[in-house]
């Protein structure tokens, strides 16, 4: 019994700091611990593929979490990255079939998981709720398209210091040198966020950091100027 208190008591604490269910009051919190369940999974699990059954829907407590989608022509576009208090597959939450992307974990990641079908009856009690993850959605299709219509539009270079300000807005944290983008990203990561290959994203990098923009160091990337960046 104290086992089984200990474990609701952690389930609470840990709903309690994700963003999606902050402004939730006691007892509607306290009625999401039973059909919530937490998991700590390690980097390199892959949580679904595009195509899977999706069954349940996902809220990061740590960690980070890699989206993307494998191409026809076996190319790979990775769509974005999610960490703390972030929710992911949220397209089950509103009854979506299948996948649509692909997640990975690429930090170890405490992850709270809800099962759709027993969250569909919670929704129906918290419509806001059920508006705040539509929301989420549609954030996710209009970043989808976006990148859809930079890949067709913009050059390797604007595509490359848009995304690089982004993930320093949503990622980075200030230290000394400027925004620390500690997604420990490689050039082909980097070139797979911008549609393009790890050569060409590799030259347009290098150029940045000639110009004082940005600097890396064991896949840890700084930006330095965001401003100047976001201009190029």
């Amino acid at each position: 019994m104290g086992t089984a208190l200990a474990v609701s008591q952690a389930k609470y604490w840990h709903l309690r700091q994700m963003g999606v269910f902050r402004s939730l009051a006691d007892w509607e919190l306290k009625q999401l611990v039973n059909i919530a369940d937490l998991r700590l999974v390690k980097t390199g699990t892959e949580v679904y593929r595009r195509g899977d059954l999706a069954h349940h829907f996902y809220v990061i407590r740590s960690g980070k979490v890699k989206l993307y989608r494998d191409l026809p022509d076996g190319k790979r576009i990775i769509l974005d990255y999610q960490g703390m208090g972030a929710v992911f597959g949220e397209g089950a939450a509103l009854g979506e079939e299948t996948r649509w992307e692909n997640a990975v974990v690429v930090d170890d990641a405490f992850v709270c998981v809800i099962d759709r079908d027993q969250f569909a009856g919670y929704l129906r009690e918290h419509p806001d709720i059920a508006l705040h993850i539509s929301g989420i959605v549609a954030e996710r299709r209009r970043r989808a398209e976006e990148t859809t219509e930079a890949l067709l539009s913009q050059d390797v270079r604007t595509r490359l210091a848009r995304t690089l300000v982004r993930l320093a807005d949503e990622h980075g944290l200030d230290d000394e040198q400027g925004k620390r983008v500690d997604l420990r990203l490689t050039q082909t990561d980097l070139g797979q966020l911008v549609g393009s290959t790890r050569e060409t994203t590799s030259m347009a990098f290098n150029a940045f950091r000639r110009d004082g923009l940005v600097d890396a160091k064991d896949r840890v990337i700084w930006v330095l100027d965001s401003e100047a960046l976001a201009t190029c």
